[in-house]
Order: structure tokens, then C-alpha cells, then sequence
């Protein structure tokens, strides 16, 4: 693990696609520390607040591409970062000679290799470096990156990653950052779903839940996930997407699909996937996956847990 090492040069002009729930954040953050970014989003909200505060609009990806040395993209899903990166129109195509490309998005292992091969083939730089932590720590600057590179791009990667977080981690080559999201939120949604059923459990058996709170979060029963997330989203009664259940969803389904096709079985994960469609499917696709204590609360026959707003401690999303 690499924190705050001594900053390199930076290339000298930087882009940005993708200005969704995180992507804004971290290229809020860069524009801070790196004035002249470039910016391109479909919508043009987030690129228009981002101009206010000194960024230029690119109007395409192809310009945007063709006038930059390194380029980060933010995206919802595999079928995105394919069509922004791959085509006549994308990124590879249209990337000035030299540059460096860098996919922070959490897309499937194929995808990630399709590009990384892409922009190989055309004598790019090419690092994947998907986002850790939550989006609350991404608003405060404090992400984590898990980074896939040969260690000359990590070089010149590494002091933009840390002017919008503060750890980068070199899991390996290029694809061993995504590999590494896919395990990371593996876990991170399977706690979802244990949360959701322990506290659900407790509700009905009685416990008074600021108590059953204290238990768990000083007992190895503790997860980062109802640490640092729980009491600020759910049991607050805001559900607005730090991490959007539909995303969970197409997250884990990459985590299961890659196991598959390399022969690991994961039955919990396996169930978790689906029971994440359910929720799905119950009406909390664009709420935070700490909905899933809500939709189990339903299941049940019980009503939302909330705490006492004396009791809702942390802030994190």
C-alpha cells in the first residue's frame, strides 16, 4: 500500500468522463489541485458546475481524447466503458499518441481486458484503478484505489490518484485492479445482506436496536459496512444512493459471473445475488444498498428500523 508518496510530475493536461455520484467528487477533487481539467458527461449539469469552478468542456469524447495526456473515466457499467472507450468516436481511437488511459469504473473482467488490449495495441499507457470506499469518503477526498498497471503508468498515475484520494494500492498489471473491485464487493454486499437479516432478527425478537448496535460494533460481528455506513443511511431514513442498489446488483452479478468462469464456487454470494434482485424488484433500485434492512423489515411484516435522531451517529454514506 502507497500513501502520500512524494508527488511526480504531472502530465500536462488531464481529462475526465463520467460526472455520475462519484465521478463528480473525485473530479471535483482533482480540479482543486489540478486547475485546467477537462470534463465530459451526457449530462450537462455536473459539467456545467464543474466549468464554474475553472474546468474546460470538452464537447465530445473524440475532443476531449485528442487534447489530453491522461484520461480518467467514471461509468456506470461495462456496456458504457466499452462504448465510450472502443469505436471510431472513443477513447482509444482518438487518444493523442503517448497518453495514458486510466478506467475507474467497476466493469467485468472481459471488459477490462477488451480495453486494456485495446489501448496496448495502439501504444497507450493503460492502468485500471476502480474506486474503494464509500461515497462519502469520496466527497471528503479520502478514496481508495485499487490500481492495475505496469509500474511505469503507476509512476505517472499515482500523484492525480492521490490529488482525489489518499491510498493507492498496486494490486498487479493492468486488470488487477477490477479483479480486486470484484472481490472487494463481493464482500461489501454480502455484509449488506447479513446487516439487513441480523438487524431485522433483532427488531423481531424484540432488542431494543440502539443496544443490539452497541454489541455488534464492539464484538468481531463488526463490518465496515454497519460501522461506518449503517446509522448515517437506513436506520436515519436516508436511503438516497451513497452505493445504489441497482449498482450493487450489477456489481455482485460480475463477482458471480467471474467466478463462474473460472471455476470457484460461491454459493453464499451465488444467493446474495439474487436476493439483491428481489429488492430489486421490490421497488429500491435507485436507493442505497442499506435499503435491504427496509426490504427485509417488509418481508417480515415489520416497519422500517429507524433510530432515534439522538442515537443516528456518523456521517458517512
Amino acid at each position: 500500500m502507497q500513501e502520500h508518496m512524494e508527488e511526480r510530475p504531472t502530465a500536462r493536461t488531464v481529462g475526465f468522463i463520467g460526472l455520475g455520484r462519484m465521478g463528480l467528487a473525485l473530479a471535483g477533487h482533482l480540479l482543486a489541485k489540478h486547475p485546467g481539467l477537462m470534463v465530459h458527461d451526457i449530462n450537462p449539469t455536473p459539467v456545467n458546475a464543474l466549468v464554474k469552478r475553472g474546468a474546460h468542456a470538452a464537447t465530445s469524447v473524440a475532443q476531449l481524447a485528442s487534447e489530453c495526456d491522461v484520461v480518467f473515466t467514471m461509468l456506470p457499467g461495462p456496456a458504457q466503458a466499452r462504448s465510450v472507450w472502443l469505436g471510431p468516436e472513443g477513447l482509444v481511437a482518438q487518444a493523442r499518441a503517448g497518453s495514458t488511459l486510466v478506467e475507474l469504473s467497476t466493469v467485468d473482467v472481459e471488459t477490462i481486458d477488451a480495453l486494456a488490449e485495446a489501448a496496448a495495441l495502439k501504444g497507450l499507457g493503460f492502468a485500471d484503478a476502480p474506486v474503494g470506499r464509500l461515497a462519502s469518503h469520496a466527497d471528503k477526498g479520502e478514496s481508495l484505489f485499487m490500481v492495475g498497471a505496469e509500474d511505469a503508468v503507476l509512476r505517472e498515475i499515482e500523484p492525480l490518484l492521490l490529488k482525489m484520494g489518499t491510498t493507492v494500492q498496486h494490486c498487479g498489471k493492468a486488470g488487477a485492479g477490477t479483479r480486486t473491485k470484484l472481490v472487494n464487493n463481493f464482500m461489501v454486499l454480502c455484509y449488506c445482506q447479513i446487516n439487513s437479516e441480523a438487524l431485522v432478527l433483532a427488531r423481531a425478537m424484540g432488542l431494543e436496536l440502539e443496544g443490539t448496535l452497541d454489541v455488534l460494533l464492539n464484538t468481531t460481528a463488526v463490518n465496515g459496512q454497519l460501522r461506518d455506513k449503517w446509522r448515517a443511511k437506513v436506520l436515519a431514513g436516508d436511503l438516497t444512493p451513497g452505493f445504489d442498489l441497482a449498482l450493487g446488483l450489477k456489481d455482485i452479478s460480475l463477482a458471480c459471473a467471474s467466478a463462474q468462469r473460472v471455476g470457484a464456487a460461491v454459493p453464499v454470494g451465488g444467493l446474495v445475488r439474487d436476493l439483491f434482485q428481489m429488492a430489486k424488484s421490490a421497488g429500491h433500485a435507485g436507493q442505497d444498498t442499506s435499503s435491504m434492512t427496509d426490504f427485509w423489515a417488509s418481508v417480515n411484516g415489520l416497519k422500517p428500523l429507524r433510530l432515534a435522531a439522538s442515537s443516528q451517529k456518523g456521517t458517512t454514506q
